[in-house]
């Protein structure tokens, strides 16, 4: 049984460690949907965490915008954090195929965003309120659903920063919500402590290896080519996820 689960975990996470080896993101995204087309949803978000939020610290720390960014944000980071123990109370109180279906119609609607390339535009940037509509429902989301994109993504892009900086900012809010999600799975959920530790950190030696092979690709492809075929599979994805509730409940 640990020999399958080690195999899945091998292709999974290094196919995800690929992705963000190549665009700089999408290990939690890819590596959550796999895993939630073989588990249940509890469990993948569960076996991403640590992970995610390995790879995400040495994307968001290590970095020369690091104390600009932290010195703007941080008290936005940080109550993300606080809703994300609300989205995981939530989770664990409701049936989980309503976080499963919401899962699959975010990612879904986050790919087709992307790839219609819909400018969303800020009148005023440094809005108090909107950073705080932004964080507080990233973070919540990311607690009734594992995923940390939305709409955390969109906003920072809106902000039309270069993209090294881009990178660095959402490896630090996905740093935090990892973090987070960690902390009040671990609280609310004591099967991550007890059953899946060990398994998720055995994950992370497969995510850095496809984040190498996707760093060395990065010379060979075109990236927005690779980039398109990703959010596509995104969206294929989200239906099988969809398709899955559908046949087995």
């Amino acid at each position: 049984m640990f020999e399958n689960i080690t195999l899945y975990l091998f292709i999974i996470f290094t196919i995800s460690g690929l992705v963000k080896g190549v665009i700089g993101m999408g290990l939690p995204t890819v590596s959550l949907l796999l895993l939630t087309l073989i588990t249940d949803l509890n469990t993948a978000i569960s076996l991403i965490i640590i992970p995610s939020l390995v790879t995400n610290v040495f994307q968001g720390f290590f970095g020369r915008h690091l104390k600009e960014l932290i010195n703007e944000f941080w008290i936005f980071f940080v109550g993300s954090g606080v809703f994300v123990y609300l989205g995981t109370f939530i989770f664990l109180k409701i049936n989980i195929l309503i976080p499963t279906i919401l899962l699959s119609i975010l990612i879904i609607i986050y790919s087709c965003v992307i790839l219609l390339k819909i400018n969303i535009s800020i009148n005023n940037e440094k809005s108090i309120f909107l950073r705080s509509l932004v964080f507080s429902s990233n973070g919540f989301l990311t607690g009734i659903t594992g995923s940390l994109l939305v709409p955390g993504v969109f906003y920072f892009q809106a902000l039309g920063f270069k993209k090294e900086k881009l990178l660095q900012a959402l490896g630090l809010h996905f740093s935090f919500l990892s973090i987070f999600l960690g902390l009040s799975n671990s609280q609310f959920n004591n099967y991550l402590a007890k059953e899946l530790l060990l398994i998720s950190f055995l994950s992370c030696i497969f995510a850095f290896l496809g984040m190498y092979v996707g760093n060395y690709f990065t010379k060979n492809i075109n990236e927005k080519t690779f980039k398109n075929l990703f959010l596509y599979s995104l969206i294929v994805l989200g239906f099988l996820l969809t398709l899955k509730i559908y046949i087995f409940h």
